[in-house]
């Protein structure tokens, strides 16, 4: 085989062997780069039935995003694969924020239409990652990276970079090339083209150290799950319950490895501080027993005697909210909640606090709860704090950043599935009212 056959053959046979592991598809995650159009034009080329859709986010960063993503689209199109795109808005200026609003978008993708996500990523990423675990101080389960076990499709996570690239370029597959990727700010930069390059340098094979490290850290894991598996661990959401026995007579050593797979099974990256107070409160006999982690999470022990088993729940994962204004109708969705238009006459009997009328006139807003507002209500004609309907409510404290209020010219008027101003909308002038139902849809 010549030097440009072989790069051909790998990518052909890294797409042969994701079609038989996927048969029902996947969808793909396009940026527009070099490595992840090459993803879509392979896919498309000896996986077409694979495709059950591409997405691409637009990340809201400026021109570069923009015609990143339209590029995707107009591709997609010419080779006959469906496509999706979001744009992201207002996200905080950090690789943190793009990444989580990216991802969020990617498994909403991936549960509509039933099929994992599939990513371009390569085994120069994968040293990558693995050295800025190692230097980050991540312990075994970390330093698997890329390889660790996942419902996310890597197909080309044994190709080198150029192989992909070769092929690219052999085939003319067009890209937009991400200013980011040359901004020495971001440390996975400094890593790529200084740091690597230079152990390699000095100790050659370093990279192959590094792929193999990662290697021996993902079958460790596959292990550690299988255990897991063996406790009966239950898993619903994003709440766990294993049983408190098996993971009482285990070491604290071993109480700490469980503990950090479980975590995993509801998408909680335990940090060293949360592993230990989890170790010590394993040996809790009260039924009852909890105790606050970081970022929301709580661990439970439930049951009595023989039947103890310990609940980790993490607090739901909300769509960010964004405000909205517009005239005469409300946006189809705000968040995790849906506004759907009802037909005319039809709506609950008495004030369900879930549904609300808009005049066709008046200026409208929707946009997240903020600390001071405040809504006049039948209970509190002269106006109450929002936050007390909320509380009173039993709405999560977790959840309250994400929860809608809507606004007509600039006063409150509605909560929806909390409670509604004094009475329906009315002024001179204002034509009929559509009435409006608001569901919560966690993704």
């Amino acid at each position: 085989m010549d030097d440009e056959a072989a790069p051909e053959g790998a990518v052909r046979d890294a797409m042969t062997a994701l079609a038989q592991a996927h048969p029902r598809g996947v969808v793909l995650a396009v940026s527009g780069g070099t490595d992840s159009m090459a993803l879509l034009h392979a896919a498309a080329r000896w996986a077409p039935g694979q495709v059950a859709m591409v997405a691409t986010f637009d990340h809201g960063t400026g021109p570069h995003a923009t015609e990143a993503a339209a590029l995707v689209v107009a591709e997609a199109r010419r080779l006959g694969v469906p496509v999706v795109r979001e744009r992201g808005r207002g996200l905080p200026p950090t690789e943190a924020a793009w990444r989580a609003a990216r991802w969020e978008f990617l498994r909403r993708v991936s549960r509509a239409y039933g099929a994992p996500v599939a990513t371009a990523h390569t085994r120069d990423d994968q040293e990558e990652t693995v050295l800025h675990r190692i230097l980050r101080g991540s312990g075994a389960r970390g330093l698997a990276g890329l390889a660790a076990p996942s419902a996310v499709a890597r197909p080309w996570l044994r190709l080198a970079r150029a192989e992909v690239r070769a092929w690219a370029h052999g085939v003319g597959v067009p890209s937009v090339d991400d200013p980011a990727n040359r901004d020495w700010r971001y440390q996975r930069v400094r890593i790529r083209l200084e740091l690597l390059p230079a152990l390699e340098r000095a100790d050659p094979g370093f990279r192959a150290w590094l792929v193999a490290l990662g290697d021996r850290a993902a079958a460790w894991r596959q292990e550690v799950e299988a255990l897991v598996d063996a406790l009966g661990i239950e898993v619903a959401g994003r709440r766990a319950r294993v049983p408190a026995a098996p993971l009482r007579a285990t070491t604290a050593a071993g109480r700490a490895v469980l503990w950090q797979a479980v975590a995993g099974r509801i998408g909680v990256a335990l940090d060293r501080a949360g592993t230990r107070a989890l170790v010590r409160f394993t040996m809790a006999q009260r039924r009852g027993a909890r105790i606050q982690l970081a970022a929301g999470v709580q661990a439970l022990c439930v049951g009595r005697g023989p039947e103890d088993r310990f609940e980790l729940r993490a607090a739901p994962v909300t769509r960010p909210l964004e405000s909205w204004t517009g005239v005469g109708r409300l946006p189809p969705r705000a968040g995790a909640f849906r506004f759907r238009r009802l037909p005319p006459g039809v709506h609950a009997e008495g004030e369900s606090p879930w549904e609300f009328p808009v005049p066709d006139a008046g200026g409208l807003q929707v946009r997240p709860w903020q600390s001071g507002d405040r809504i006049r209500t039948r209970g509190a004609p002269a106006g109450r704090r929002v936050a007390r309907y909320l509380s009173e409510a039993r709405v999560p404290a977790a959840d309250r950043p994400g929860w809608p209020v809507v606004l007509l010219d600039d006063a409150i008027v509605w909560i929806p599935g909390v409670c509604r101003s004094l009475a329906p909308p009315s002024r001179p002038g204002w034509s009929a009212l559509t009435w409006y139902r608001c569901e919560p849809v966690p993704d």
